[in-house]
């Protein structure tokens, strides 16, 4: 499937820095021709001065609310498609990394449908134009099988505003 980033928004607050490392979201509106999807990136730092390990799939915990702070309803969507194995990374002292956070099996409305597709966490919402607030939790836990220096721990990461506008519903 064919895909073009169209529009790339960072979260100007990283989270408190948490056994050296801190956190915060990246958005990229991707055009997948059939339809729209928010790609949703979690940005990691490492503020220690030695090597920090991490997971590229950490459990990942969502909320969406509307512009008047009421939760936002999820979408049922279908999810089909391969589920790709965990992989570990290692970030260097003063740099940082960006991780994948959206689930992207999830099944796209189609233009026609007047939405865009947001899929993170066991959760996925059609958004319609407006505004909306985005609240993410990611959990890095013990893995039994990863590295001995892995970092484990949550970020409550800052929350991120989504808008969707009508312009943004007419690309082709």
């Amino acid at each position: 499937m064919p895909r073009e980033s169209i529009r790339r928004t960072v979260a100007n607050a990283w989270s408190e820095s948490i056994n050296g490392l801190s956190g915060r979201l990246c958005v990229e509106l991707e055009n997948l021709k059939p339809g729209l999807r928010h790609a949703i990136y979690l940005e990691l730092k490492n503020h220690s001065l030695n090597p920090i390990t991490v997971i590229n799939q950490p459990r990942v915990h969502a909320e969406l609310f509307d512009v008047t702070g009421k939760p936002v309803s999820t979408s049922g969507f279908p999810i089909s498609g391969p589920i790709h194995k965990p992989q570990w990374a290692v970030i260097p002292r003063d740099a940082y990394i960006g991780l994948r956070l959206d689930t992207q099996i999830v099944g796209m409305p189609t233009r026609e449908y007047g939405m865009i597709l947001i899929a993170v966490g066991e959760k996925s919402w059609g958004l319609r134009p407006g505004k909306y607030t985005l609240e993410i939790a990611a959990v890095f836990k013990y893995e039994e099988n990863g590295p001995k220096n892995q970092w484990i721990g949550q970020f409550d990461l800052p929350q991120f505003e989504i808008v969707v506008t009508t312009e943004m519903l007419a690309i082709q």
